[in-house]
């Protein structure tokens, strides 16, 4: 980034990858951090703890799958803030590995709603001002599921939908000098995924057998490559969807054919 004074807007940054990506941008001189989160009192919490160390940073309700909300948090954005540099979507729900036959649909719709239809709604309403500026940044949060079949059937449809709408984000807002990009995380050792590890749901075992690095994502190295992508580095990369997952997605590729080294 660069010094002058940047508005950053991380939408689900109370918690997980969006609180790490709150924590790296409140470090950069210059940068005001804006959190939309539905959990608003975790997002003020987080708001309050950076303040005390200097940092500016505020906290707004918000949820995603609400277009009036989306609305109204984005004109209070714009009001107070300016138009943003930089808008993360990392607002999304997770699910466990069910089969289709007992697939809830309503679970289905309202992860298309916050994953999908959510990022689509506040892309759609801070871009515009983002391409009469000329400028602007975009990330999404994609996922290993944007690119391999997985369980995880209403947040793996609605992540490859991400992947597509993110390059169709960036062919049509690139003219207007808008960059749009995703990270797909890999198994990323957030609160949500110990959680599951807690209770069963998730074999961390499997997991760090089948990563190149053999570990889980930490949330911050996902932060770490959001920061990257908007910055003055990352000027000539759009639409592009980057895996962080610690190599499993060539881990299980190399693993599963039929022709190994002895």
């Amino acid at each position: 980034m660069s010094n002058k004074q940047s508005v950053i807007v991380v939408t689900g940054g109370a918690s997980g990858i969006g609180e790490a990506t709150v924590r790296r941008f409140a470090r950069q001189p210059g940068c005001t951090v804006v959190i939309g989160d539905i959990n608003v009192e975790r997002a003020e919490h987080l708001a309050g703890e950076l303040r005390e160390g200097g940092a500016s940073v505020h906290a707004c309700k918000l949820d995603v799958s609400s277009e009036q909300a989306v609305k109204t948090f984005c004109l209070h954005v714009l009001d107070t803030y300016g138009v943003p540099d930089t808008l993360v979507n990392s607002g999304g729900l997770l699910q466990n590995a069910v089969h289709l036959f007992d697939l809830d649909i309503e679970e289905y719709d309202r992860l298309q709603n916050v994953n999908v239809r959510g990022t689509l709604l506040i892309s759609r309403e801070l871009a515009r001002p983002m391409c009469e500026v000329g400028s602007g940044s975009i990330i999404n949060l994609c996922s290993l599921t944007s690119f391999r079949p997985s369980a995880q059937i209403g947040y793996a449809v609605g992540k490859a939908g991400l992947h597509m709408l993110t390059q169709v984000m960036a062919a049509q807002w690139g003219p207007h000098g808008v960059r749009v990009n995703a990270v797909a995380p890999g198994y990323t050792l957030t609160p949500a995924m110990q959680a599951r590890i807690d209770s069963g749901e998730r074999d961390p075992k499997a997991v760090v057998d089948k990563s190149a690095l053999r570990r889980f994502v930490d949330p911050a190295e996902v932060a770490e490559t959001i920061h990257f992508l908007c910055s003055p580095g990352a000027s000539a990369i759009t639409g592009a969807i980057l895996p962080v997952d610690c190599g499993w997605l060539v881990t299980s590729a190399y693993a599963a054919y039929a022709s190994q080294p002895g």
